[in-house]
């Protein structure tokens, strides 16, 4: 029997929950899925669109949410640009974390919209409603004879064998009071009208589809250029979004088009979704739109074949159904194409885990090492559960892509020792330290994730602030006294560091010398030499890791610091609080706004509070 990962506890379970969600769980061994495809060790559990597992023994279905078609419209979106991203990158190109340029073409009309634009301005659907065909049928009926316009064949017979509707009876015959008559009856429901009827309902579901995507995409594109010249957003943070918006696109002129080709394709879309609705409160369609049922497989009549007005509904059918092919495949493509996604979305959220390192000042030196000013070299590693470690010094960090939105921040609690951090497509999670919104369509997933790793460095970094040397021989104490500048805070045999004191080690060094065969002394500046490296990381911009000298250094009571003038534009100081805690606060160096309360929106990464 399989053992299951569960990528979002990081444990392992030997029987899948009832209700799972795609990608969640990873196999450890070969196990048949469905009946249809087998997942390989190390395969990942995705939906094949029935909604339903059958792994072995173990039966149940993955969790379907429901959505609105907004939610749908952004989700495709989406799973296009993700695709979009792995496509580039395989291909050797550059593309955005953000929407890609290929995109745009989503701004154009398709070529069944062209068709539809066509046919709706030349009036063939609309004239049809107005006058549609009708089958004429011929119906026997008992009327009085004053009333039959048309005497049925077996008029004769039926008379003959029915004396009640006699009239009279002569010599040669009988005079009827009723006869047998023929009654004409136009009968709209033909095969032709089905297929019309038919039709405008799927063209409007797919016209309302179409209208909420390129609105989405009209509302991206409007929202990326509104960084450009927005007042009320740090100028940093507004150059970081802007700058990673337009590494989608290979030149300036299809950013700045854009959104005028959206809104003009989002017109003439609502035009004919208009025109089409329009048409669905004709006689016609309220006659024959329930509980109406037509084989996609079109049976091509004369009617369709040659009427001048017909003949443009075979081909707008024919036209729109070769749009739905990719959903008329079996479920065995489409855990294949989930599968892709998954694996495209844990490339996306590493390469973009990568990037939010290299904006926070980290250089990439090879082998998934990155070095900057101030800190340990964090190492970086993707394992084979598709999880992304971040470690330096003590401390590590995980990271578990999910594609989905159905995660809750409950089930992380489950997870060890090592903070566990789900990226996910949950738009509500942009304050969590548990699930963080990693999307193409998010403009702040990566300033979230440079809170959240900032957060995490930090840890590390100030964990020597405020911590003391302690048995010193009372000969180097003397010696520490002399060259004091208050550096330290010395009691008794020990000192308490207050500042970065790098600049004197070498008096330290000549300390040693002087007293080079005192183990005790040797082992107790070696020490003072750890804390003096150390502390000096403070000095370091836990923003992007640019140093300052020791003079910018301003000391505070309880170990804390102020450091107000550096080469970034940013300022950071530790504050003591009123419980006798610690905060680290980062803000822009020049910054009216800066007694304000912190929004994440206007700064970013570039504002911070964090408790020590």
């Amino acid at each position: 029997m399989a053992v299951w990962y569960d990528r979002v506890t990081g444990a392992l379970i030997k029987q899948l929950p009832d209700t799972v969600i795609s990608g969640r769980y990873i196999v450890d061994d070969i196990c048949s899925f469905n009946g249809h495809t087998t997942i390989e060790k190390g395969g990942l559990l995705v939906n094949d669109g029935t909604d339903k597992f059958h792994v072995d023994n173990q039966l149940g279905s993955f969790t379907k949410t429901v959505k609105t078609e907004q939610d749908t419209t952004e989700f495709g979106i989406i799973e296009s640009a993700i695709l979009a991203y792995q496509e580039a990158i395989d291909s050797g190109k550059k593309s955005s974390f953000l929407i890609p340029d290929k995109l745009l073409a989503r701004f154009e009309l398709s070529k069944f919209e062209e068709l539809l634009f066509d046919v709706l301005k030349k009036g063939h659907l609309q004239e049809i409603a107005r006058r549609p065909r009708m089958e004429l049928i011929y119906q026997e009926h008992l009327v009085p004879v004053s009333r039959a316009k048309k005497i049925a064949a077996s008029a004769n017979i039926h008379l003959a064998s029915h004396s009640e509707c006699w009239q009279t009876r002569t010599l040669t015959g009988v005079v009827p009071k009723q006869i047998l008559a023929l009654e004409s009856e136009d009968q709209l429901n033909i095969y032709e009208n089905r297929v019309y009827v038919k039709l405008l309902s799927f063209i409007e579901s797919y016209l309302f589809k179409r209208v909420l995507e390129v609105k989405r995409l009209e509302e991206l594109f409007k929202e990326a250029m509104d960084f450009q010249d927005a007042e009320d957003i740090y100028f940093e943070l507004r150059e970081s979004i802007f700058k990673l918006w337009g590494e989608g696109f290979s030149n300036n002129t299809q950013a700045d088009n854009a959104a005028a080709n959206g809104v003009t394709t989002l017109n003439v879309l609502a035009l004919m979704l208009k025109k089409v609705r329009t048409l669905q409160h004709s006689k016609l369609y309220r006659l024959l739109s329930q509980n109406l049922h037509v084989p996609l497989k079109l049976n091509m009549t004369n009617v369709l074949s040659h009427d001048q007005h017909y003949r443009h509904v075979a081909r707008l059918w024919n036209s729109w159904l070769e749009t739905q092919q990719v959903n008329k495949v079996d479920p065995n493509f489409i855990f294949m194409r989930n599968q892709k996604i998954t694996t495209s979305y844990i490339n996306y959220c590493a390469d973009l885990v990568k990037r939010t390192l290299c904006e926070l000042g980290f250089i990439e030196q090879g082998d998934n090492l990155f070095e900057r000013n101030g800190i340990n070299p964090i190492s970086f590693s993707l394992t084979k559960n598709s999880e992304m470690f971040l470690c330096v010094g003590s401390q590590s960090i995980c990271f578990v892509p999910c594609f989905s939105e159905s995660i809750s921040d409950e089930e992380i609690e489950k997870g060890g020792q090592v903070q566990r951090v789900l990226l996910t497509l949950n738009r509500e999670s942009n304050v969590s330290n548990k699930v963080i919104c990693s999307s193409p369509t998010n403009f702040y997933s990566l300033e979230l994730l440079a809170v959240l790793i900032s957060k995490w460095l930090v840890k590390e970094t100030y964990q020597s602030l405020g911590l003391s040397v302690n048995k010193l021989p009372l000969l180097l104490v003397e010696e520490l006294r002399e060259i004091n500048d208050n550096h330290w805070m010395i009691e008794k045999n020990s000192i308490v560091v207050l500042k970065p004191f790098l600049s004197i080690i070498p008096k330290i060094s000549g300390i040693l010398l002087k007293h080079n065969r005192d183990m005790t002394i040797k082992n107790s500046v070696d020490n003072i030499i750890n804390m003096a490296e150390s502390f000096d990381n403070l000095l370091c911009c836990p923003c992007c890791g640019s140093q300052v000298n020791e003079k910018q250094w301003i000391s505070r009571d309880d170990s804390c610091f102020s450091i107000r003038h550096s080469n970034c534009k940013h300022s950071w100081e530790v504050n003591r609080q009123a419980d006798g805690s610690r905060v680290l606060v980062i803000a822009p160096a020049k910054s009216p706004e800066s007694n304000l309360p912190y929004e994440f929106e206007q700064f970013g990464r570039y504002r911070m509070t964090i408790n020590l």
